[in-house]
């Protein structure tokens, strides 16, 4: 409502009234702090501990200055050397300040971050800078979506959102980088409507006052949001305009970053083999260690795993997210990481890694009170129990369901819906299991995600086609495969490696290597794991109609 307000332009000296009590009133960071949910993963920093906030156990600002003044970073030792001998209250403080906590940004050290915006925050408070309370609280809201800091980054999101609303678009010029944080951080706590048209107003003042660099991040971000929204389509057309542009235009950490927003968009799609490609080609624009080269790692993980090498998918995703807590992924979206290592290590066979992930997962979402969130923790808990308990696995789906219908996360809803065919699947309620199915289908297609949509489809072929009382090689689309082949498939649903195939059936692993390709070819599917759901499916289906049939045979 306030914001609304703002917007109106015959509104702007409530505008100012308005920012002159938000100055007047900030929420200090020692009472921010207070609001952070204790059980969010906190990121390792094994040099720091997790202090809390000052006054409240913690060491103050002055103890954190000094320990860093010894730190191997230059840039950062001779501002930390300058502000012990000017002091905090120093009006040219404040710059310094500021600089050290982007520093500190860039370095994905969120915590020393918050410390150095927080002190930031409140002497442009004291100094009354607007554009410096304004910088300092998008700092704090950056460092609130990794630290769990939600509350305090929604507060600050809003003073920035008042800030930019009632600027004219010659000061919003001067202030794209502001605009650009923001929208990224609307995004990370769910606003997309206001992510949506701040970053379609960043890109327009940014093409016509030719700021390229914000510009195209601007499209990037804005693919992003329109993924997340399940508008891959569009999605893709902004993230390849912004690929062409920073191609054409020599920014290569631009087209480093668009190339990975491709290729998450290719995962969505279920197009694993070209998510695969976009990351590896990511790696190679900048000849050093790119500053998003742990998002291509990642990406590379999460397509490993998608593609049936599942151990070292796991490991790679793990590597790249920086370990168990997750610290170099925001927190919104840790409970959709757990969710893949829960399916991943329960494919393995590795119930208990399965359900820790799980809980983890449901403490980052209960954490960060999000409906997205809240719908992957449950999926994670469903892949952690579908093999052992399918009932509780279908009752975790359903309220998965729920959660992403309330967060209108299209693209996780078919996930879910995915999960509760396969759930009914295993307990052989055929036709439930079909519905789902059907409606996963559709959300994936409306979604513009043809290949995970045929994947979906096949899952209901197989289950339609199972006939009762076949004792054949296998039911459905699978019994185009060969003795062998099916045995093959067998074991990549069981999370096998070809390795591991090549060793139980006594075969080489170049031979192994063969019936893969021709099981892919066979079924029609681009990834080891639609082949996995597919037998999955077919073989549980088959079992309850055989068990249907009375004895003595019928039809």
């Amino acid at each position: 409502m306030i914001r609304d307000t703002l917007l109106a332009p015959r509104c702007m000296r409530v505008a100012n009234l308005v920012e002159d009590a938000l100055m007047e009133a900030y929420i200090p960071f020692s009472m921010a702090r207070s609001f952070r949910r204790e059980d969010v993963p906190v990121p390792d920093v094994p040099d720091v501990p997790d202090h809390g906030a000052p006054g409240h156990g913690a060491p103050d600002f002055d103890a954190v200055l000094h320990e860093q003044l010894a730190g191997p970073d230059h840039r950062l030792a001779g501002i930390n050397g300058e502000l012990a001998r000017i002091g905090t209250c120093d009006p040219g403080a404040l710059a310094l300040l500021l600089e050290a906590s982007r520093c500190y940004l860039q370095k994905n050290d969120h915590l020393r971050q918050e410390y150095y915006a927080a002190q930031a925050f409140e002497r442009a408070v004291a100094f009354g800078d607007r554009g410096a309370v304004a910088e300092a609280g998008m700092s704090l809201a950056l460092s609130g979506c990794w630290t769990g800091g939600l509350y305090t980054a929604r507060v600050h999101a809003d003073r920035v959102a008042a800030h930019l609303d009632r600027a004219d678009d010659t000061a919003v010029g001067r202030l794209l980088p502001l605009l650009t944080d923001l929208s990224w951080v609307e995004s990370q706590l769910q606003r997309f409507a206001e992510a949506e048209a701040h970053q379609r107003r960043g890109m327009r003042v940014a093409e016509a006052l030719e700021e390229w660099r914000h510009a195209l991040l601007l499209r990037v971000l804005h693919g992003a949001t329109l993924r997340e929204l399940g508008r891959l389509g569009e999605a893709e057309q902004h993230t390849l305009h912004a690929l062409r542009t920073a191609e054409a235009r020599g920014h290569p950490d631009l087209v480093e970053t668009a190339l990975i927003a491709l290729g998450e968009i290719a995962l969505e799609a279920g197009d694993n083999e070209r998510a695969r490609e976009l990351a590896e080609q990511a790696r190679t624009v900048t000849p050093s260690r790119g500053p998003f080269e742990d998002a291509a790692l990642a990406l590379i993980g999460m397509t490993m795993l998608r593609t049936g090498s599942l151990r070292d998918g796991r490991d790679t995703v793990l590597e790249a997210v920086g370990g168990k807590r997750l610290p170099l992924v925001p927190v919104v979206g840790r409970a959709r990481v757990y969710a893949v290592l829960a399916s991943a290590d329960s494919s393995l066979d590795q119930h208990g890694e399965a359900r820790e992930w799980s809980r983890l997962a449901m403490s980052s979402a209960l954490a960060c009170g999000m409906n997205r969130a809240h719908g992957y923790a449950q999926l994670a808990h469903a892949e952690a129990v579908l093999g052992s308990d399918p009932d509780s696995a279908q009752r975790a789906a359903d309220a998965a369901c729920v959660a992403f219908e309330r967060g209108r996360a299209r693209l996780g809803l078919a996930a879910a819906y995915l999960m509760v065919g396969a759930a009914h699947g295993r307990k052989g309620r055929r036709r439930a299991s079909q519905s789902a199915l059907a409606r996963s289908e559709e959300l994936y297609r409306v979604s513009a995600a043809p290949v995970a949509a045929d994947n979906v489809r096949l899952l209901r072929a197989a289950g339609r086609s199972a006939p009762a009382g076949d004792a054949g090689p296998g039911p459905g689309p699978i019994e185009c495969l060969s003795p062998r082949e099916l045995q093959v498939a067998r074991l990549i649903a069981r999370g096998s490696s070809n390795q591991q195939i090549a060793s139980a059936l006594d075969i080489k692993l170049n031979t192994v290597q063969v019936h893969v390709g021709r099981i892919l070819r066979k079924l029609r599917v681009g990834s080891r794991v639609a082949v996995a759901r597919v037998v999955m499916l077919a073989e549980s289906t088959a079992v309850s109609d055989r068990a249907a049939v009375p004895a003595g045979g019928g039809n």
